[in-house]
């Protein structure tokens, strides 16, 4: 049944009232969880979302004898695109103010349901998803402008998409490493052409003559990898007041009772900070559990191509959340086609 119809148009002592009530309870107790919030805002028109309740029946008695506030139904939005802004806003890391203010504006431009920068977003998702050129996409949205009123707001390319999606930055570094995985290309290696150890050459053509002393010209890499740095989303984290809190849950707030209940509550946990003193002290230091995996990116299984991403998981947070994407981060993308295996300590390194 559409929403606005059983909440604004049924009987609220009806069936079918409650029937949907229930799913809306259901609904409201997931989005709940997922925000890490112990309570849930009243939306009836006598509490207009700014009361909130421990106890669900208080509030199902509320939407009963008060009903919802209107317009409620325009508000379900799930890209959540407001709060990331927020948390952007309140980074102290961000410098770039006017293409800050530009996303803002994007944000606000809506076309109807979606604003300029949730559909460019979701084109670009699609664009991931089904495997298209940028030829293909600049062309889907010049068809998609000539469908749309005069005067729109969407853009007419990939250049001018990829410029409103930029403006919410993070650190990527590109590491050019040894097609055998013996070292990384940083730090003392910088600036070598061949591993110091197996004497293979960096660069994709094989062996040279010579070489341009900028390790830049000389070529593409024969390997990559791409480096997600950790501290600045950790620092965007703590700069968003909820999720400062939830990262200082397993301290502040996990039951002490002896039963296996969190990660918190294992020897090895407490083992760490027994030798790591000044560490476990600390109830802000983050404990991440490392994952690694090779996958398949063009979905060919007899292909030998092999990349593996390698993604870390925050044990700090309550577990109902831990393994929830918001709070998963990708560390950095070993590009195939040889996988690393035992010699993925190499890149296990730079984390």
């Amino acid at each position: 049944m559409d929403p606005e119809t059983w909440m604004y148009r049924l009987d609220r002592f009806s069936h079918e009232y409650l029937d949907n009530l229930v799913e809306f309870e259901k609904a409201a107790n997931d989005h709940r969880v997922h925000r890490g919030e112990s309570h849930i805002w009243c939306p009836c028109t006598k509490c207009q979302n700014c009361q909130k309740f421990d106890d669900w029946h208080i509030i199902q008695g509320h939407l009963i004898t008060e009903g919802l506030m209107s317009r409620y139904t325009q508000y379900d939005n799930h890209d959540n695109l407001d709060e990331m802004l927020d948390d952007i806003e309140d980074d102290g890391t961000y410098t770039d103010y006017e293409n800050f203010q530009q996303l803002i504006e994007d944000n606000e431009n809506r076309c109807k349901k979606l604003t300029k920068l949730s559909a460019v977003l979701k084109l670009f998702n699609l664009k991931a998803n089904n495997g298209w050129s940028d030829k293909s996409f600049t062309e889907t949205l010049e068809v998609i402008n000539e469908m749309l009123l005069e005067g729109n707001e969407l853009p007419v390319s990939i250049y001018q998409a990829k410029k409103i999606t930029c403006s919410v930055h993070l650190e990527i570094e590109r590491i050019h490493t040894c097609p055998n995985h013996c070292i990384l290309y940083r730090n003392k290696h910088a600036n070598l052409h061949e591993c110091v150890t197996c004497g293979t050459s960096r660069y994709l053509r094989g062996k040279q003559t010579e070489y341009n002393s900028d390790v830049t010209k000389n070529g593409p890499p024969a390997k990559l990898v791409w480096y997600f740095p950790i501290i600045p989303r950790l620092e965007r984290l703590f700069a968003n007041p909820k999720d400062a809190k939830l990262v200082r849950w397993h301290a502040d707030e996990r039951k002490r009772d002896g039963k296996m209940r969190h990660v918190a509550d294992s020897p090895q946990w407490r083992n760490i900070d027994h030798e790591f003193e000044e560490f476990g002290d600390e109830i802000r230091n983050i404990r991440f559990r490392l994952s690694a995996d090779g996958i398949n990116p063009f979905k060919n299984m007899s292909s030998r191509h092999s990349t593996w991403p390698v993604l870390l998981c925050i044990y700090n947070l309550p577990q109902w959340l831990s393994m929830k994407r918001k709070y998963i981060m990708m560390s950095f993308l070993i590009q195939g086609p040889k996988q690393p295996g035992q010699d993925i300590d190499v890149f296990l390194l730079k984390t």
